[in-house]
């Protein structure tokens, strides 16, 4: 079956009302690989791993997603971020690792990294649910 003309057109302006959506809702969001920049060459691998946390985020708002909860995923997110580039800076080889790799690394079905900063087993436990949720929609989306 062929795609109309008026469907594309509608599919385009849906992803770039989500893509409004996404940013009204995380307004530092391309800001994030500057906030994690320990070494200047963070920022290329950074602006990686904000891309397909771009991905999974409009996806969640695809799928109706409340705001206070892409707010909060979004949340994770930026501290799972942080953490992955804290990883590259302790493991130099990790750098030739693409990000969606560096991602699928560090997070599985069983939740991210160990936050250093968390202030306790509960709020630790809902980054690991962003972190599961991220690695599935990771992985039912490979290349």
């Amino acid at each position: 079956m062929q795609t109309t003309q008026k469907q594309k057109s509608s599919s385009v302006k849906c992803a770039t009302n989500n893509l409004d959506l996404l940013h009204g809702y995380c307004k530092d969001i391309d800001n994030w690989p500057d906030k994690w920049e320990i070494a200047e060459e963070d920022i290329v691998i950074g602006k990686a791993i904000t891309e397909q946390f771009k991905l999974f985020l409009l996806n969640r708002i695809d799928k109706g997603r409340a705001k206070k909860t892409i707010k909060n995923d979004a949340t994770y997110l930026w501290v799972l971020g942080g953490e992955l580039i804290r990883a590259i800076n302790e493991d130099d080889s990790e750098r030739q690792l693409t990000a969606r790799e560096l991602i699928l690394k560090y997070v599985d079905d069983s939740g991210g990294p160990y936050w250093r900063h968390a202030c306790d087993e509960i709020e630790h436990s809902r980054y690991d649910s962003v972190c599961k949720q991220l690695f599935k929609f990771i992985a039912a989306n490979i290349d």
